[in-house]
């Protein structure tokens, strides 16, 4: 008898416009396709009604933290997926996953994150536009593209209030929901990506390898 595959342990740190929606894509997709796969979502922020319209909450959710939220919701009895609420502050915070997903909106958890000897990508977003890196990308380059710099929305400035809501997030959960289902099955994954929604693809800054 053929013994069963082990089950990998997928994290995904951020829940905002891009992890929930990458969540929302990514668990039935699992489910569909029967990947021995655990998720995890990690970040402590609570929902805020400026979340509401750019990403997957409700006002039920409101004041609840997100990564519960998402965890009840996605939560079955084909995927475990498990809500932490706390960020991701130190190393061993990542110890005994398979596959990490960053999506978060500061440098220190990403630096984290990219300093693991496991699959990783790095998601961002900033109004229509997106960045993928991943463990595949050139160490070079993942150090030029995570420079120092304060907390910042995936809507760009006053978008929130003069209703220019932009959709960049949705590209970046698109492709790390790609990249998850592929390295989950043993294929070939997205290696590195940038654009815009707007202006189409955009070319990575050169590097000194």
């Amino acid at each position: 008898m053929n013994a069963e595959p082990p089950v990998k342990k997928l994290l995904v740190v951020g829940a905002g416009g891009i992890g929930a929606s990458l969540l929302e894509n990514l668990i039935p997709a699992i489910t569909r396709v029967s990947l021995p796969c655990s998720v995890t979502i990690m970040d402590a922020d609570t929902v805020e009604p400026t979340n509401l319209g750019h990403q997957r909450y409700s006002l039920t959710d409101v004041g609840h933290h997100k990564v519960i939220q998402l965890a009840q919701r996605l939560n079955s009895e084909h995927v475990n997926v498990t809500g932490l609420p706390e960020n991701l502050r130190q190393a061993n915070q990542l110890d005994d996953f398979d596959l990490v997903v960053v999506c978060v909106d500061r440098p220190e958890p990403r630096r984290l994150v990219h300093g693991l000897d496991v699959p990783w990508i790095d998601l961002r977003c900033s109004g229509d536009g997106w960045v993928a890196l991943t463990s595949q990308s050139s160490q070079s380059l993942v150090q030029k593209m995570t420079p120092d710099h304060e907390p910042k929305s995936c809507q760009v400035d006053g978008a929130l209030d003069s209703g220019n809501l932009e959709f960049g997030f949705a590209v970046a959960a698109a492709i790390g929901s790609q990249w998850a289902m592929q390295e989950l099955r043993g294929k070939p994954s997205p290696t590195q990506t940038m654009g815009s929604i707007t202006y189409g693809a955009l070319s990575f800054p050169e590097v000194i390898a």
